[in-house]
């Protein structure tokens, strides 16, 4: 399993064990992992401290994951950085996952998902950018 250690991450679900798992993954691999059950909370939380990458779902309550990137984004062009995102998502068509790369997202894992994939997405991100989403 790939190693991310000194990374912060983000992960934004809105189902608990789903954020759960995701967290202790993550935490496994050796991240420091943010959570956050809402679009507002993870914008405000990025806001005061930006993470390394995002991992997003795209259904979010009366927001979405495509709320949450186009912010990041904008956040990037103004302080000219970039911050890998990834969506998991149950949304599962090559349609959704060409929308989630259209709307900024890096790289898109199907859910129900394996978490040594979850991982090695997250290592591959922060190598660079998978698309030109930026």
């Amino acid at each position: 399993m790939a190693n991310l250690e000194h990374t912060r991450i983000m992960v934004v679900d809105d189902n608990a064990d789903t954020l759960d798992l995701l967290r202790i993954v993550l935490e496994q691999a050796g991240a420091s992992v943010v959570v956050a059950q809402s679009v507002g909370e993870a914008i405000d939380s990025f806001r005061k401290c930006p993470s390394h990458a995002v991992i997003a779902d795209i259904r979010l309550g009366n927001q979405d994951g495509y709320d949450l990137i186009k912010t990041i984004r904008e956040y990037n062009a103004q302080y000219r950085g970039f911050t890998p995102a990834v969506a998991v998502t149950g949304f599962a068509s090559p349609e959704d996952e060409e929308r989630a790369k259209s709307a900024g997202f890096n790289a898109y894992i199907r859910k129900p998902f394996d978490p040594a994939e979850v991982v090695s997405t997250v290592a591959d991100v922060l190598r660079g950018p998978l698309n030109a989403a930026a």
